[in-house]
C-alpha cells in the first residue's frame, strides 16, 4: 500500500523533469549549440515611402517652393500597460517610480490629459494603446528611458501637415489612415504622390528582437513625387476671406469664388464654403465636403446672357446697338420671361440690355437665334462637357441637345438667359477667359507640374491643355463684347457695387432662383457676379496708348437658403468681387487703366438707396418678398 502511493507520487515528478529536461536542451541548442551558426527566425517587413509634397507657384524668401502640405517625420507613441506594470522604473540612487508618476511624465511630455493616461496605465487589459504622434525629440528621448517610464513604445511614421491649415481644403483634399487621398489633389494624384514602398529582410533572435547585423536584404523606398500647383497662396488668403466675410455680412448658407489667369487658364485661387479641416476629414460634413466650383452644377441666370449676346454677335446675326422691344406681350414669341418690376423704354438696345439685365430681350434674342445656333455656340464655351481641372468629381452639367427635340419652345428663351441649363462655376468663369482673351479659351488648369524623386517631371502631356487654346469667337467680337459689359459696374448698371477704384471691370451679374423639390422657390436665389479686370478695353491717356490687357477674371456666388434683401448678384457677390480684385491688383501690380477715376461707391450711400427702394415698394405691397428686381436684381 505504501509503495503504491510513493509510485503515485515520483511518477508524476519524472514525467515533469523529463519534460522539463526536454525543453532546456532544445531551448540551449537554439542559443548556446556552437555548431548553429545562424537563427533561425527569418523575418521581411514593408518600409513606408515618404508621401509627396504639394506646393503652390509661389517662392518663398529663398527662391525655394512655398509648401502647402508636407509629411514630416515624427513617431507615433503606444502604450503597453502591461509592460509598465512588470517593469521596475528607478534612476540610481532613487527609488522607484510609481506607475501615477509615469503617467504624469507621459502627459507631460505628449501634452495629453492627466488623468485620461492614467486610466490607460491602468487598464491592463488593452495593450498597445494609441497615445499621440509627436515630433518632439525630447518626448522621444524621455519616453523610450527605462530610467523614466517603462511600457511606451515609439514607432517611426510621417504625418501629413497641412501648412495653410482649412484653407485650400477642397484643393488639396486629405488623407486617411491608409495614407491613401480621400479628395482633392490628395485623391486625384494619390499613385504618384503615395511613392513605392521598400522591404528589408533579416533575422530575429528568439525573443523576436531584430538583429540588425544580420540583416540579408535591403530595398528602400522610393519617395512620392511632389505636385506643383498653379494657385498662390496670398491670392487665396484674399479669396477666402472675401468669401467668409461676405457670407457672414450677407447671410449666405454657402459660397464659392475662382480665380483665373487670362492669357494661361491657370487657376489662382479656388474656395469653397463650408469648408473642412484636412486632418478630420472622416469626421466632416458631406455638404462640406463638396468642391462647389467644379463638383456642384446649378442654373447659372442672368451672367449666360453675355454667352448669348457674344454668340449671336459673332455670328453676325444681331450688333451691339441693335434694338429690340420690350414689350413681354409680343405675339412672335413663346412664353416670354419677364424683368420684374423694371419698366423700360419702348425698345432697348443690345449693349444696354446687358448692362440692365433685362429678360425680356435677351429672351427674345435667344428665340430668334434659334436653340440649334445657341446650343451650339454654348458648346464651344465650354458648357456641357467637363473643362479638364485635375481635381476629383468635376461634373458635366446639363445642356440638352435640341437635335433630339429636348428643347420645347419655353426653353428657347430661358436658356439664353441662364435657365433651363445647369453649369459649374468653373465652367462660367472658363467662357468669361475666352471673352477675356479676345475669343481664345483656353482649358483651366490647376496643376504646373508633377516631379519624380529624380526632378523629372512625370505628368501625363495628354492632360495638359492646348497652351494656344481654341478660338470660339473672334477678338473682334469679344472686344465688342467686354465693351458692352463695361455699364454693369457702373451708376446705371446692375452691379455698381463691383466697381474697382482705378479699373475698368467688365463683369455680368446672375441672379439665379432655387429649385426645390422640382419647382422654383420663391425668395430663395444664388447670387453671382463674374468681372474680368481689367477690362481691356479702355484707352489709356494719351489715347494713343494700348488699353492694359485683361489680367483676371473672378467668379463670386453666394448660396441663400433663406430670405434675404441682398439676395441679388450685384448686391451682394459684387462687393466681395471687389475686395478680391482689389487686393489682387495690388499684389500682382497691374497697372491701373483708369487711374483718374473713382468709380467704387460707398456701401452705406447704396444702402440707403436700396432701404428707401424697399420701403416704398412695401408700401406698394405688403405682400412683397423682399425681391427688388431693380437694381442688380439679375
Amino acid at each position: 500500500m505504501v509503495r503504491s502511493e510513493s509510485f503515485r507520487f515520483w511518477l508524476p515528478v519524472l514525467g515533469l523533469c523529463t519534460l522539463a529536461g526536454y525543453s532546456g536542451q532544445k531551448l540551449c541548442r537554439t542559443h548556446l549549440d556552437v555548431t548553429i551558426s545562424e537563427p533561425r527566425y527569418d523575418f521581411a517587413r514593408k518600409l513606408p515611402p515618404t508621401r509627396g509634397a504639394i506646393y503652390d507657384s509661389v517662392k518663398d524668401g529663398r527662391g525655394s517652393p512655398y509648401p502647402l502640405v508636407k509629411s514630416t517625420p515624427c513617431w507615433e507613441f503606444r502604450l503597453d500597460p502591461v509592460a509598465m506594470t512588470n517593469a521596475t522604473v528607478r534612476m540610481k540612487g532613487e527609488k522607484p517610480r510609481t506607475r501615477d508618476a509615469q503617467a504624469r511624465t507621459i502627459a507631460s511630455m505628449l501634452g495629453l490629459d492627466y488623468k485620461t493616461v492614467r486610466a490607460q496605465c491602468a487598464d491592463t487589459s488593452n495593450r498597445y494603446q494609441f497615445l499621440a504622434v509627436s515630433d518632439s525629440q525630447r518626448a522621444h528621448d524621455v519616453l523610450t528611458n527605462p530610467a523614466f517610464v517603462a511600457g511606451v513604445i515609439a514607432k517611426e511614421t510621417y504625418v501629413r501637415r497641412y501648412f495653410e491649415g482649412r484653407r485650400f481644403a477642397h484643393v488639396l483634399g486629405a488623407v486617411n489612415a491608409n495614407n491613401d487621398g480621400s479628395a482633392g489633389i490628395e485623391q486625384r494624384f494619390n499613385r504618384d504622390l503615395k511613392g513605392i514602398e521598400g522591404e528589408i529582410r533579416g533575422k530575429r533572435d528568439g525573443r523576436g528582437k531584430v538583429l540588425w547585423n544580420k540583416i540579408v536584404e535591403r530595398t528602400p523606398p522610393i519617395p512620392g513625387a511632389n505636385v506643383y500647383l498653379t494657385v498662390d497662396h496670398l491670392l487665396q488668403y484674399e479669396a477666402e476671406t472675401a468669401l467668409a466675410d461676405g457670407m457672414d455680412k450677407y447671410g449666405a448658407a454657402a459660397g464659392w469664388c475662382v480665380v483665373l489667369d487670362v492669357k494661361t487658364g491657370k487657376v489662382l485661387a479656388l474656395a469653397s464654403r463650408p469648408d473642412f479641416d484636412p486632418l478630420s476629414f472622416g469626421r466632416a460634413d458631406d455638404n462640406a465636403k463638396v468642391n462647389r466650383v467644379t463638383a456642384f452644377t446649378y442654373e447659372p441666370g442672368s451672367v449666360m446672357k453675355v454667352v448669348t449676346a457674344a454668340s449671336a454677335i459673332d455670328a453676325g446675326f444681331v450688333k451691339p446697338d441693335s434694338r429690340y422691344s420690350t414689350d413681354r406681350k409680343d405675339d412672335r414669341y413663346y412664353k416670354l420671361p419677364g424683368d420684374g418690376s423694371h419698366v423700360w423704354e419702348p425698345t432697348m438696345t443690345l449693349t444696354d440690355a446687358i448692362v440692365h439685365s433685362s429678360n425680356i430681350v435677351i429672351g427674345k434674342l435667344g428665340y430668334d437665334f434659334g436653340p440649334l445656333r445657341l446650343y451650339a455656340a454654348m458648346s464651344r464655351f465650354g458648357f456641357g462637357r467637363r473643362t479638364g481641372i485635375e481635381l476629383p468629381g468635376e461634373e458635366v452639367g446639363i445642356l440638352r441637345d435640341p437635335k433630339r427635340r429636348m428643347w420645347d419652345k419655353a426653353t428657347w428663351s430661358r436658356a439664353a438667359i441662364g435657365q433651363g441649363v445647369s453649369v459649374t462655376a468653373l465652367q462660367i468663369a472658363s467662357a468669361y477667359q475666352a471673352i477675356a482673351n479676345d475669343g481664345v479659351r483656353i482649358a483651366p488648369r490647376i496643376v504646373d507640374r508633377v516631379l519624380d524623386a529624380n526632378g523629372h517631371d512625370i505628368l501625363d502631356p495628354a492632360t495638359r491643355p492646348d497652351p494656344a487654346g481654341e478660338y470660339v469667337i473672334s477678338a473682334d467680337t469679344a472686344r465688342k463684347v467686354r465693351t458692352m459689359m463695361l455699364g454693369v459696374a457702373s451708376p446705371a448698371g446692375t452691379a455698381r457695387r463691383a466697381a474697382v477704384s482705378g479699373y475698368s471691370v467688365a463683369g455680368k451679374t446672375g441672379t439665379a432662383q432655387k429649385v426645390k423639390n422640382g419647382k422654383y422657390a420663391p425668395g430663395l436665389y444664388r447670387a453671382t457676379f463674374c468681372g474680368i479686370v481689367p477690362s481691356g478695353v479702355v484707352y489709356r491717356r494719351p489715347t494713343d496708348a494700348e488699353p492694359v490687357p485683361p489680367r483676371l477674371v473672378i467668379l463670386v456666388t453666394l448660396d441663400f437658403e433663406e430670405r434675404r434683401l441682398y439676395h441679388q448678384g450685384g448686391n451682394s457677390s459684387g462687393p466681395i468681387f471687389r475686395r478680391i480684385a482689389k487686393g489682387a491688383m495690388r499684389y500682382l501690380e497691374v497697372e491701373p487703366d483708369r487711374p483718374d477715376e473713382i468709380d467704387e461707391f460707398e456701401e452705406d450711400e447704396f444702402d440707403k438707396v436700396v432701404a428707401e427702394r424697399t420701403k416704398s415698394l412695401v408700401e406698394e405691397d405688403p405682400e412683397w418678398d423682399g425681391d427688388t428686381n431693380w437694381m442688380g436684381g439679375r
